[in-house]
């Protein structure tokens, strides 16, 4: 009987506790819908430089929602792009929301301090860059990571510096969101501090920097880029430059690298050669339609097929003159993809 008993008050609390939980998550969103219903349409009109009768609404929220308030703020800043984010930072001015945001990031939750970092960011509170620096190293990616967007939002002058470095230590950093990062910056600010960066760093992390080239300027990357194949040896950072060219790389380098004795820096030689599409290439391509490895062989036979000067019919015929039957077999099959057979 004792035990039935307790078994039967054990279910009844964890019902009451369950039923109370939903009601408490029905509360939550009606009372967000409401907020919603209140602010929505007068952030709306702040983004159009409007003023409104309904901010003195705001500005009466009781402690706990104006902590909702911030979010909902940050939500609707996060769509905003351009001049239009000036007068949506006015409104949070004019309903004191930057004092919500510093409050926030001194506290313990992980949800509150990346809160605050976001609205800190969108406010470019200069205040508060000592604070935020410090948290760049602090062991959760989430807090890390949003703490470099918002000291990027708040001066990308003195964060980049901080940031680029960091990047090949922080494999944990989203790769999107890096590249957002330094988007926001630009590439006159980006561009300095990551060529200084890949160039100090050991040819591992100089390989993962080089993911972000397109952040950076052309001409600078490109530069650099030819300088470090010509001077390093490590295959991986050789493979990585080779992807990330944009611009003009001299041929004798792709030739020298084209024979590598690594595969994956001829793959990626063959890959470079056919983004080019120069008639002078087309003598390095062919060799690599018979190489041991089969990714260097597709890679190459996609470039061949992809060249400007060769038809339909002159890559027939290279197909057919193919001795090799691996070099043969890879082109036919180029050219199936490619539906010119």
């Amino acid at each position: 009987m004792i035990a039935a008993a307790v078994t039967v008050a054990l279910t009844l609390v964890l019902l009451a506790y369950s039923l109370g939980l939903r009601i408490a998550h029905i509360l939550h969103a009606r009372d967000l819908e409401r907020l919603r219903a209140r602010c929505w349409p007068i952030f709306a009109e702040a983004t159009m430089h409007k003023t409104c009768d309904s901010q003195s609404d705001l500005r009466t929220l009781r402690h706990f929602s104006r902590i909702k308030l911030l979010r909902e703020w940050c939500r609707f800043r996060a769509l905003i792009r351009g001049e239009k984010g000036h007068a949506f930072k006015q409104l949070a001015d004019d309903l004191a929301l930057l004092p919500v945001a510093r409050r926030l990031l001194r506290r313990r939750s992980t949800g509150r301090k990346l809160l605050a970092l976001q609205a800190l960011g969108f406010l470019r509170d200069r205040e508060s860059l000592q604070s935020i620096e410090q948290l760049l190293r602090h062991p959760s990616v989430s807090i890390s990571i949003t703490a470099a967007t918002a000291l990027a939002h708040i001066d990308p002058k003195r964060a980049i510096p901080l940031i680029v470095p960091m990047i090949a230590k922080h494999r944990s950093w989203p790769r999107n969101q890096v590249g957002r990062i330094l988007n926001i910056a630009g590439p006159a600010i980006v561009t300095g501090p990551l060529c200084d960066a890949i160039e100090s760093s050991d040819p591992e992390e100089a390989a993962y920097l080089l993911q972000f080239y397109e952040s950076a300027a052309l001409i600078d990357m490109d530069s650099l880029i030819a300088k470090l194949l010509v001077s390093e040896s490590d295959p991986r950072l050789l493979a990585a430059g080779l992807k990330s060219v944009r611009g003009h790389i001299p041929e004798v380098i792709i030739k020298r690298l084209a024979q590598h004795k690594v595969w994956y820096v001829r793959m990626q030689a063959a890959r470079l050669l056919g983004r080019f599409g120069r008639r002078e290439d087309y003598q390095i391509l062919e060799p690599l339609l018979s190489d041991r490895e089969w990714w260097v062989r597709y890679r190459a036979a996609q470039a061949i097929t992809g060249l400007p000067f060769l038809g339909p019919n002159a890559l027939r015929k290279l197909c057919d003159r193919q001795k090799d039957r691996f070099a043969q077999d890879m082109l036919r099959q180029a050219l199936a993809e490619a539906r010119l057979i």
